[in-house]
């Protein structure tokens, strides 16, 4: 995972397109390994997840356009670049494509930099797995001020909740979603069939219900 589709010389991150090219002819030529970028067509998108599903690529460098509505249960590894770029919500959402099948999974954080705020940042990964609590803290990081002043990455667009104000309601939603999903996870009972509708007209194909 990399933050970056193309190198640039200002800024000392990895790169999709630079990541590709060395694993393929340095680290792992013994590999098919692919990349994975927004800018791509669709098509193209389409047939390389398929590939990789399907275990005909091994290794896939990416962007954060993997970051939701990608399950690959067999992507056991995933390795992030530069982590101190992303926000610490988008890294959970990120880590979330792995460990989705029976393997144990894991996910590395790789980040440039010693500061306090990146060694906390990093720290929260580390010990919690919950969503809100992360969120919380990306806040309490970055301080109010920069949070409101600027869009952050990371940080979900809620077109009627407020994250923070209505915390207790999210909550709420988050333990009945969870619930809905360990009894029908196909969303195939009665009760939940508009529910069913909603999330396809939302999601597309990106879900397998």
């Amino acid at each position: 995972m990399c933050p970056l589709i193309e190198e640039n010389e200002e800024m000392n991150v990895k790169s999709v397109i630079e990541l590709t090219e060395k694993y393929k002819n340095q680290i792992f030529p013994n590999y098919r390994v692919e990349c994975l970028y927004g800018k791509m067509k669709q098509k193209e998108k389409d047939h390389i997840m398929e590939e990789f599903k399907e275990g005909k690529i091994h290794l896939l460098v990416s962007t954060t356009v993997i970051e939701v509505g990608v399950n690959v249960p067999n992507a056991s590894i995933m390795v992030i670049e530069n982590a101190e770029r992303f926000g610490l919500a988008q890294l959970h959402q990120l880590r979330g494509r792995v460990g989705r099948g029976e393997y144990k999974s894991y996910c590395i954080l790789k980040y440039e930099g010693n500061s306090e705020i990146i060694r906390q940042r990093m720290k929260v990964m580390t010990n919690t797995n919950d969503g809100f609590k992360i969120a919380e803290k990306d806040l309490e990081l970055r301080g109010t001020g920069d949070f409101f002043g600027t869009k952050q990455h990371g940080i979900p667009d809620f077109k009627i909740a407020n994250l923070f104000e209505d915390m207790d309601t999210l909550k709420l939603a988050q333990k009945v979603a969870i619930q809905v999903m360990e009894e029908d996870s196909k969303l195939e009972q009665e009760k939940n069939i508009l529910l069913k509708q909603m999330v396809k007209e939302k999601l597309g194909n990106q879900i397998g219900i």
